[in-house]
């Protein structure tokens, strides 16, 4: 999963894949886990971001989900 400032962007602001343990895959029914924690997410800046998840089987990519999300400033401290 990639996520972008926006979409086209080249820059990325966080990537989750199996290797780097953000994206866990199921062993039975296909299920995916993605998780940020805390720590992952405490320099997203406010704003707008555009996020993809694509499979990657080696020879064809599919993009399985895409989205817009925002990010706003805590209040409490």
């Amino acid at each position: 999963m990639t996520i972008r400032p926006f979409v086209g962007s080249t820059e990325t602001t966080l990537l989750a894949t199996n290797a780097n343990g953000l994206i866990v895959l199921g062993t039975t029914g296909g299920d995916v886990s993605i998780t940020f924690s805390a720590a992952t997410t405490t320099d997203l800046e406010p704003g707008r971001y555009a996020y993809d998840f694509v499979f990657d089987s080696g020879s064809v990519v599919t993009r399985l989900l895409e989205g817009k999300f925002i990010v706003v400033a805590g209040v409490t401290v």
